[in-house]
């Protein structure tokens, strides 16, 4: 098992600087196992594991780097001060590669100077300014299905994953063939997180309905009215009140409901 090494330059980015193809390879599978492991975390955790490992296995000389996870509102993780303005100065700008990526662009090197920087001409000044020659991005891509077909397409990105390096040569393949590998692991825990997030949705949107139908059977046969009838006025009621109609059901079920639904009071 190596032992990972700190640089005193970067005291938060544990390095292995002569690592024998072996250890490579062993680092790399703990990368992948922790970064597409399904347990919860916080998504800024996860960001932020994904630099550390990118940073890790790249070699050097280490880039700076931000993951951004899409929602609303978005999670940032920085590998340090300069990329946290960068991140701000596109934000401020509205242009730059992490916008590009999570819109929907295919991974890129892109030198920051000439032709390939026209894109984002007033971010690529002020990042050679601050000693940036070149940026790889490197969406988190989902998958979706097409119908009928079972077919495998691109989805929207989940995430995006944007590398500032110092040189404007791009990485070697050997040092850069684990980033697209180590940012699908990490689009694969997103994945996950969506899907299980989505399930917990549906079931308590079963379980209110649920709730709504046994208080809407209860109504009708209380006061004698049809079951729709007995609907439109919890909704009224719910509307009229400010209260989730699902927790006017929950009290009609449980006995507790206001005087308008109660039996004693009709």
């Amino acid at each position: 098992m190596p032992r990972l090494e700190t640089d005193a330059s970067e005291p938060t980015t544990p390095r292995l600087p002569h690592c024998p193809a072996s250890e490579h390879e062993w680092l790399l599978t703990r990368a992948l196992l922790d970064l597409a492991s399904p347990e919860d975390r916080e998504p800024a955790a996860h960001a932020a594991s994904l630099i550390k490992y990118v940073r890790l296995l790249g070699g050097e000389p280490v880039p700076d780097a931000v993951t951004v996870l899409a929602g609303r509102p978005p999670v940032t993780a920085a590998s340090g001060p300069r990329a946290e303005r960068l991140r701000e100065l596109e934000e401020q700008l509205g242009e730059g590669p992490v916008r590009d990526t999570l819109a929907g662009a295919a991974a890129d090197e892109i030198p920051l100077e000439g032709p390939a920087a026209a894109r984002w001409p007033r971010f690529a000044a002020r990042a050679r300014e601050w000693g940036v020659l070149l940026v790889r991005t490197v969406p988190l891509a989902d998958v979706a299905h097409g119908e009928g077909s079972g077919a495998a397409r691109p989805g929207a990105p989940l995430g995006a994953l944007v590398l500032y390096c110092d040189v404007a040569t791009p990485w070697p393949g050997d040092r850069s063939a684990p980033v697209p590998a180590l940012a699908g692991a990490a689009a694969l825990h997103l994945r996950h997180r969506r899907t299980r997030d989505h399930a917990r949705q549906l079931e308590q949107a079963l379980h209110s309905r649920i709730v709504i139908e046994q208080a809407k059977g209860m109504l009708a046969e209380r006061f004698g009215c049809p079951v729709d009838g007995a609907f439109a006025e919890l909704r009224r009621y719910a509307r009229a009140h400010q209260r989730s109609l699902h927790d006017l059901a929950r009290s009609v079920v449980d006995g507790t409901a206001p005087p308008p639904f109660r039996k004693e009071a009709r």
